[in-house]
């Protein structure tokens, strides 16, 4: 049976290319009202396309993230958790020939040591059984050591602070003694920022650049507020009898709430496009008349924009574990995970070859002799690091 053709297909397709369209910052950008567009509409509309450049920026970098990570975790996974059995393999086989006569008081030090160093990461992931060897072996439980460091942080963070911290206050492990105490760090740093503030404004009156920028300010925030409060009014789900179209308010009133929340006057003034509550002419003229306060809001979005791509940027390159400067992109990607997997192929392969030759004494005692030279030295940890710990790499 011949196929009928959609009446409406032309009618949907207009609509999809109208919506594409407010979505793009294009339909903000100012126009020219006579020959040419003012030196004010001109930053505008540069500002609007730095805002766009960002957010693309942002969106690839997402998008190449989250392509990656399920082939980074597929190949780095199965290295770790044959490292982790590995890592066990030795501390057990440790503890059993520490049980046995043959080494010297010293060696037996040497030995001991290693295999708090390996059986201290598996325990604090929860292995009790690593936690049981660690604490056999070392001077000091795990318990006593978290103690001594949460100890160590408060201290610090009272001799940093110039005060002590109050009895209530929550130190039951490391992690929270951080926290408390990077809480009151920023807490110190922000009230002395004002205390300088106040005293600076204490001491001589605002000169006219400060007074143009607060009233520009000021009026960036009744521009946004007035945006905002247009589209609550026309999006308000109680106000809409037709379910759909309630249903359809209720999602644009969530993206403009997220977009006030976030000061983002760009999607709020796409939306007001979305539900004709504004025409990109309309637009153009509040971008000459508000320009001044506009201004000021684009440049605060471009500023937080710029800040969250600096984040992202150090976030993936710590996850994926790339130089803090290294650029990030499929084919950096790819070159550091074969970098990575073939660095923890190598030290498994070493670990495999060591656990079999240490079986003999002979071998065993060299091993730990290199070993108590190595300690001795202040890269100890470093340089034993990817024979103990055979998911670290560089």
């Amino acid at each position: 049976m011949p196929q009928q053709p959609d009446l409406f297909a032309d009618e949907i397709a207009a609509a999809v290319r109208q919506q594409a369209e407010n979505n793009s910052v294009s339909a903000l950008k100012a126009i020219p009202q006579g020959t040419q567009l003012s030196p004010s509409q001109q930053r505008f509309n540069r500002m609007l396309d730095r805002i766009e450049k960002l957010k693309k920026q942002l969106h690839e970098m997402q998008t190449i993230s989250d392509a990656h990570r399920p082939v980074y975790h597929q190949t780095i996974a199965p290295l770790r958790a044959s490292g982790q059995a590995l890592t066990r393999e030795l501390v057990l086989w440790l503890d059993k020939r520490l049980a046995r006569k043959g080494l010297s008081n010293n060696q037996q030090r040497i030995a001991a040591t290693i295999l708090c160093h390996l059986s201290e990461p598996l325990a604090i992931q929860g292995d009790v059984e690593m936690q049981t060897l660690h604490d056999k072996h070392s001077p000091e439980s795990l318990a006593q050591k978290e103690q001594a460091a949460v100890s160590s942080m408060r201290e610090m963070m009272e001799d940093v602070l110039g005060e002590s911290f109050a009895d209530d206050d929550s130190f039951d492990n490391l992690h929270d003694a951080l926290n408390i105490g990077m809480k009151r760090l920023r807490e110190a740093a922000e009230a002395e920022e004002e205390k300088r503030r106040q005293a600076k404004q204490r001491k001589k009156k605002p000169s006219a650049a400060q007074l143009k920028a607060a009233a520009e300010q000021q009026e960036a925030n009744t521009t946004l507020r007035k945006v905002f409060r247009q589209l609550a009014s026309a999006l308000h789900p109680d106000r809409e009898s037709d379910p759909n179209e309630r249903d359809r308010k209720t999602v644009l009133m969530s993206e403009a709430n997220a977009a006030y929340e976030r000061r983002d006057l760009i999607t709020l003034l796409q939306i007001q496009l979305r539900v004709e509550l504004a025409d990109h002419t309309s637009l153009a003229r509040m971008a000459e008349e508000k320009i001044a306060s506009l201004l000021v809001l684009l440049k605060q979005q471009a500023q937080e924009l710029e800040d969250e791509l600096y984040h992202r940027h150090q976030v993936i390159r710590q996850e994926f574990g790339l130089n803090p400067y290294q650029s990030i992109s499929k084919t950096s990607l790819q070159q550091s995970l074969k970098l990575a997997e073939n660095s923890l192929k190598r030290n498994l392969a070493a670990m495999e070859e060591d656990l079999q030759k240490i079986q003999n004494d002979q071998y065993l005692k060299r091993w730990l002799k290199d070993q108590d030279q190595l300690f001795n030295d202040d890269t100890f940890l470093d340089e034993l690091g990817d024979w103990l710990d055979p998911y670290k790499y560089r």
